[in-house]
């Protein structure tokens, strides 16, 4: 479980913004009773949603440690509220969650769907928790063509700069300011964060390390341009004196069906990072990984497939590219060669397909493959997995706004420290299977 410990004023400092967000959120409330605008109710055009999730996930295996199953399942139920503007300017919004324990083995926390409330990862440990993960002023200015949008406060961010956020029972969501600037088919982002709740757990952390030391703020942006036929665009961020990161995109839309997309994620180690023991670091210097991918589909086919390299040197030791720039953050990936560090190992070759296919309306099935490898000492290490996955997205009522998400996969790989192979007496490295399931339901309600 990670905490913080804060400071009574840092606290005081907190409580206050918290008081302050809501009064000025009841003074637009009334101001907009009072006025009853027709260009932008505050209230009149707000919406109150209510999402339900039950969510299950498992592993077996024996990478790390002898055989061990990592398994926990919980009950979520998120209120969402979005309010209308005020002077078609000014509006607030507000996410509240509960969580419920289900059920948890020994290892639950790695499954990011549980409170870990307790020191090492006993089942007894596993807990439900409630959190408002979100509550922050927002405004804007312009129009489709031309305008702005800010917001202040607690917020979840999807794909924004080189962040992001997971949804598990919950969703990660971050304390600071983000803004959008669009004029036509440009876009540029800017946020600036220094605080966040992790999807699993209602604790307001702070972003660290991976030697647990406090970094001050996440600065990221970036920048889009759109066309017909292509999208090209570029992100940046970094975690204040620690890691900065670039992502660069091209998509190339040839027809209908076909898109055509190369991704360059890229790390370089700043002054903390540095610093750090070579025990913590994932890389020694800086850390790239390519990323190349076809997609075709039609009204019943999707198909994937995807090549990825990496270079991350480190040295007496296997690198690799961390997705996240700081802990307590989820860092964007959108790439199929995407499994924790897997796949993500200097001087590895990744491939990955997918296909799915609607075998009736609103019912799809495929399989995901992934496969990797690279060399260590003078030994190609492999690793893979195969995955059957099944979705229900039906459009008939009473069961339009459910969905139901299986996921059945077994993979292979090698026994390992840190992604360091572990080798037996022979100087062999030691096939390491493993079993994973997941079961998502979802069910969400339009309450106003």
């Amino acid at each position: 479980m990670e905490s913080s410990h804060l400071p009574v004023a840092q606290i005081k400092r907190d409580n206050y913004k918290v008081r302050l967000l809501f009064s000025l959120c009841i003074l637009f409330s009334g101001w907009s009773f009072a006025q009853q605008s027709h260009s932008g109710d505050l209230l009149k055009d707000s919406h109150l949603n209510l999402s339900l999730r039950n969510h299950w996930k498992y592993l077996k295996e024996d990478t790390a440690q002898a055989t061990t199953v990592h398994n926990a399942w919980g009950q979520s139920a998120t209120l969402d509220f979005q309010s209308g503007y005020l002077w078609d300017t000014v509006g607030f919004d507000v996410t509240y969650s509960g969580v419920m324990k289900l059920g948890a083995s020994d290892y639950f926390a790695s499954r990011g769907l549980l409170y870990n409330d307790g020191p090492g990862m006993d089942k007894d440990n596993a807990k439900g928790f409630n959190k408002f993960g979100q509550r922050y002023i927002k405004a804007k200015l312009g129009d489709d063509k031309l305008g702005f949008k800010v917001k202040a406060g607690w917020q979840v961010l999807k794909n924004f700069g080189v962040v992001t956020t997971s949804n598990r029972l919950t969703k990660n969501s971050y304390l600071g300011y983000s803004s959008s600037l669009w004029y036509e088919n440009m876009t540029m982002d800017l946020g600036w964060l220094t605080r966040s709740i992790n999807r699993d757990a209602p604790d307001k952390v702070y972003f660290q390390t991976a030697d647990k030391q406090d970094i001050d703020a996440i600065f990221t942006g970036g920048g889009s341009w759109k066309s017909d036929i292509a999208t090209v665009s570029f992100a940046y961020g970094e975690s204040k004196d620690y890691l900065r990161r670039y992502i660069y995109n091209v998509a190339w839309h040839p027809s209908a069906q076909w898109t055509l997309n190369t991704t360059a994620y890229g790390t370089e180690a700043l002054d903390k990072y540095k610093r750090m023991p070579d025990g913590k670091k994932a890389f020694d210097r800086s850390a790239w990984h390519y990323v190349a991918e076809a997609k075709w589909n039609n009204d019943d086919w999707l198909v994937k497939f995807v090549a990825g390299y990496t270079q991350a040197n480190k040295k007496n030791a296997v690198g690799y590219y961390d997705r996240h720039i700081a802990k307590n953050m989820r860092g964007r990936f959108d790439s199929l060669t995407s499994a924790g560090a897997d796949y993500t190992r200097d001087g590895e070759i990744a491939l990955a397909m997918l296909g799915q296919y609607q075998l009736s309306p609103g019912y799809f099935t495929g399989l995901q493959w992934n496969y990797g490898q690279f060399n260590y000492g003078h030994r190609t290490m492999r690793s893979g997995e195969i995955s059957l996955i099944n979705q229900w997205l039906p459009n008939i009522a009473p069961f339009k706004n459910l969905s139901l998400f299986i996921l059945l996969g077994y993979g292979w790989g090698y026994e390992n420290i840190a992604q360091t192979p572990k080798l037996n007496a022979d100087g062999r490295f030691m096939r390491s299977p493993n079993l994973s399931s997941e079961i998502v339901i979802d069910y969400k309600f339009g309450l106003f």
